[in-house]
């Protein structure tokens, strides 16, 4: 199965790291891998896992692109050891892997930014589920400076890796 690997990229303000959790819910979009099907804005966590028809396995995420098909799709949300993690400091302004997604049948090919974002600026100070969907900003009384996190991007990539 292939497992496409979530980057993230933005500008940071006394930001230490960026963490992404496991149960985060990423909305996504995807498409069909075998036709030009495509979905907008669903929504994956690895907090929830689904039956598969057919299949004693489960997944995070599974769909059938046509209400009449037998083909089920789904997805898998993970973590990649030595490969995703936490955006931090020294990664201002480069893409870093954050998440990775195991997928039979579908593709993800835009991530939205929403809620569930847990930051930790320089001053120590976590800020949990911040909303990465617009620019954000706080001020840090540790440090007394403002922080913030703006211009995020976000791309898909097919890991190449084991």
């Amino acid at each position: 199965m292939p497992t496409f690997l979530l980057y993230i990229k933005a500008d940071l303000e006394n930001i230490a790291k960026i963490d992404v959790p496991l149960g985060h819910s990423f909305c996504i979009d995807v498409k069909e891998s075998a036709g030009s099907e495509t979905r907008e804005r669903v929504h994956v966590t690895a907090a929830e896992t689904h039956d598969m028809s057919g299949s004693k396995g489960t997944a995070n995420f599974v769909m059938k692109f046509a209400k009449d098909s037998r083909h089920e799709c789904s997805i898998n949300v993970m973590q990649l050891k030595g490969v995703t993690r936490a955006v931090t400091e020294d990664d201002e302004g480069k893409f870093v892997p954050v998440m990775a997604f195991e997928c039979r049948g579908i593709e993800p090919t835009a991530f939205h930014p929403e809620e569930g974002f847990v930051v930790t600026s320089k001053g120590g100070k976590v800020f949990d589920d911040v909303d990465l969907s617009e620019d954000w900003s706080e001020w840090d009384e540790k440090i007394n400076e403002s922080i913030g996190i703006y211009s995020v991007e976000a791309k898909f990539e097919l890991h190449k890796g084991k």
